[in-house]
């Protein structure tokens, strides 16, 4: 007996039925990303055993309902963090382009909670599908959080999460053990004394603390294994580099016996000129994330490591597992879906 299904496939059949995301399926059609040839592999012939055809869904898919999504993040300069995120939501949005989905990204500023409150805002009222976020203020996520729940509008989570609250995925790097991580990278299970851990002046009111789990990470390993070790906290103005370099310069002249130095953030790079005019060869710097002017330095020997994951990939695993998620009315596979870890140094720098 023959059965016949006069249903016509879709890219969700392809990606349930290869095993893989809908984002997956989307960038070996179109031969984007990086995809292993295993996964290729499954993928055409899914598409082949379903007799699947891109173009005639995605302008059946186009005149059906569409999903506004909206993206919350902080403000950017050109070679910073959320730069490489904008990028990986734009991207995920260009490929949902023909399936209705349309993304509004809004921006707020990391040291105004009144930013934050204001864009929030906007957002709420603007009733979209979905809406994609950080934490860096954690009391005013939490109410925003609230009134999206309220309004029956899900919500995710990417680079940074708040565990206690109803989010529906969070995409990014577990932001604890990767503080732990740069911890040992930091030590390499050596006996160490003292250390200077660098952190960002923010808000006036200090609510803004993006990195703490991370920060958390970092110093529970240190005082697990060496308890005995000081964490000096040394804070800097990101805005103010002669005034960095000032606050640099007058803590290590009153602690000449410090040669360990992590910044649980993206921006070790803002290290970079009191390590180019103060070299020591004792010295062991840690960073985290691959940006371009972070890379400068590691190239330049000022950073020995750092660690890092494909920041804008996140981005876009983020919005178009989200998407999944509100198109389809589906539970995600996991919740919590953790980037893996790489580590950076001058010997594979190239070939990153």
């Amino acid at each position: 007996m023959q059965e016949i299904n006069n249903k016509t496939a879709t890219i969700f059949d392809v990606a349930d039925k290869a095993g893989v995301s809908r984002g997956t399926v989307d960038r070996v059609i179109y031969g984007r990303g990086r995809v292993s040839q295993q996964t290729r592999d499954k993928v055409h012939k899914a598409i082949a055993e379903l007799n699947y055809s891109a173009n005639t869904n995605a302008s059946k898919l186009a005149s059906k309902k569409e999903y506004a999504f909206a993206c919350l993040i902080p403000e950017f300069k050109k070679g910073d963090y959320w730069e490489e995120m904008n990028k990986g939501f734009l991207a995920a949005a260009k490929d949902y382009s023909s399936y209705s989905i349309n993304l509004t990204i809004r921006y707020y500023d990391q040291n105004d909670i009144r930013s934050f409150i204001k864009e929030s805002e906007a957002i709420l009222a603007s009733k979209p599908s979905g809406v994609i976020m950080n934490t860096v203020f954690r009391e005013e996520v939490t109410t925003f959080t609230a009134a999206l729940e309220q309004a029956g509008i899900p919500y995710a989570f990417v680079d940074n999460k708040i565990d206690e609250l109803g989010y529906t995925i969070y995409y990014g790097i577990d932001p604890y053990k990767s503080g732990a991580f740069g911890a040992y990278l930091l030590t390499n299970r050596m006996e160490i004394g003292e250390i200077a851990l660098v952190r960002l002046l923010r808000d006036p009111g200090h609510k803004a603390d993006p990195n703490r789990p991370r920060r958390h990470g970092f110093t529970d390993f240190i005082e697990d294994h060496f308890p005995a070790c000081r964490i000096h906290t040394v804070f800097i103005d990101p805005e103010d580099d002669a005034a960095t370099l000032s606050t640099l310069e007058a803590f290590f002249r009153a602690h000449p016996s410090v040669h360990h130095i992590a910044m649980t953030n993206s921006r070790v790079f803002l290290l970079g000129e009191f390590l180019r005019k103060h070299p020591d060869p004792k010295r062991i710097v840690v960073g985290f994330d691959d940006l371009e002017k972070n890379l400068a330095c590691l190239k330049e020997g000022l950073v020995d490591c750092l660690v890092t994951r494909h920041i804008s990939m996140q981005a876009y695993n983020a919005l178009t597992t989200f998407a999944d998620c509100i198109i389809r009315n589906k539970k995600p596979e996991n919740r919590n879906n953790f980037v893996h870890m790489d580590i950076l140094t001058q010997m594979n720098l190239d070939n990153y």
